[in-house]
C-alpha cells in the first residue's frame, strides 16, 4: 500500500500526496513544474470559482484548486488514476468535486454502458458519494494514460456543455485541460459555455499530437479561441 506524505509543490503549496508523487523532483524546485501556469492559477482561482479540470490525472493540480477555495469538476478516463485522486482529496480534507466523470470530455455526449466483457476491465458506475467505483482501489504508481483517439469506443464521452444542461452542474468559471492531443475536441464540446460565460481557459496544447490524431493545427485552434474574444 502506498503511503500519503506531506509535500510542498514548487516550493509554494503544501499538499499531502502519494509518496511516489511527493518525491517528484520538479516539485522541489521553485516553480519547477508548470510554474507560470500554476502561479497564474493560484492568483486567479479561489472561492466562488467552478473549475472544470479535464485530464485530472492523479489529482494534484485539481486538489490545489480545491485548496484555494474553488469547486471542482473532474474528467479523467484512466481508471488507474481515480484512487490517487480520491485519496488525495480525502487526505487534504478537501470538499469533494461537484461532479466526477470517468471518461472523456469530448465534442459529443455518448454515455455508453460498459461492454458485456467489461470494456478495458472497468466498472463505470459510481458510488453514493459520487466517486467512480474504481476510485476505491489501491493507488498504482505505473498508471499510464488514456487517449480519446484510441479508447473512445470503450468509455463514455460528454460535452462540457452537457455537464451543465444534463447533469445540472454549475457552469465553469475556469476550464483547464491537458489531454494529449484531443484539445480541440474538448473545447468544441464547451462552445456554448465559452460563448455565454467566457471562463478563464488554461490550455496545455500538444501541436504534434493534435495533428497526428485529428489533423488539427494548433495555430487554428488558438485562433478559434481568440475568435470568442480571448486575448
Amino acid at each position: 500500500m502506498i503511503k500519503l506524505v506531506k509535500a510542498k509543490l514548487n516550493q509554494r503549496w503544501d499538499l499531502i500526496l502519494p509518496e511516489h508523487r511527493a518525491d517528484r523532483p520538479e516539485w522541489k524546485e521553485l516553480d519547477g513544474w508548470e510554474g507560470p501556469r500554476l502561479l497564474s492559477m493560484s492568483k486567479n482561482i479561489g472561492k466562488g470559482d467552478v473549475v472544470y479540470y479535464v485530464g485530472a490525472e492523479l489529482g494534484e493540480m485539481s486538489a490545489l484548486c480545491a485548496k484555494w477555495g474553488a469547486d471542482t469538476v473532474l474528467f479523467e478516463p484512466n481508471y488507474k488514476s481515480w484512487p490517487s485522486i480520491k485519496q488525495t482529496y480525502e487526505a487534504n480534507n478537501l470538499k469533494e468535486p461537484l461532479f466526477n466523470f470517468y471518461g472523456f470530455a469530448s465534442n459529443k455526449t455518448q454515455l455508453i454502458p460498459p461492454k458485456p466483457d467489461g470494456a478495458l476491465g472497468q466498472d463505470l458506475t459510481v458510488n453514493d458519494s459520487g466517486w467512480p467505483k474504481c476510485a476505491d482501489g489501491e493507488i498504482e504508481p505505473a498508471h499510464g494514460f488514456s487517449e480519446l483517439v484510441n479508447e473512445a469506443d470503450g468509455l463514455p464521452q460528454i460535452k462540457i456543455d452537457d455537464v451543465v444542461h444534463l447533469m445540472g452542474i454549475a457552469p465553469p468559471t475556469v476550464i483547464t485541460f491537458d489531454c494529449e492531443g484531443s484539445d480541440w475536441e474538448v473545447m468544441k464540446g464547451a462552445e456554448e459555455m465559452i460563448r455565454e460565460h467566457m471562463p478563464i481557459i488554461y490550455a496545455s496544447i500538444h501541436p504534434e499530437f493534435m495533428f497526428a490524431q485529428f489533423g488539427d493545427y494548433a495555430g487554428d485552434f488558438r485562433n478559434w479561441i481568440k475568435d470568442f474574444g480571448y486575448e
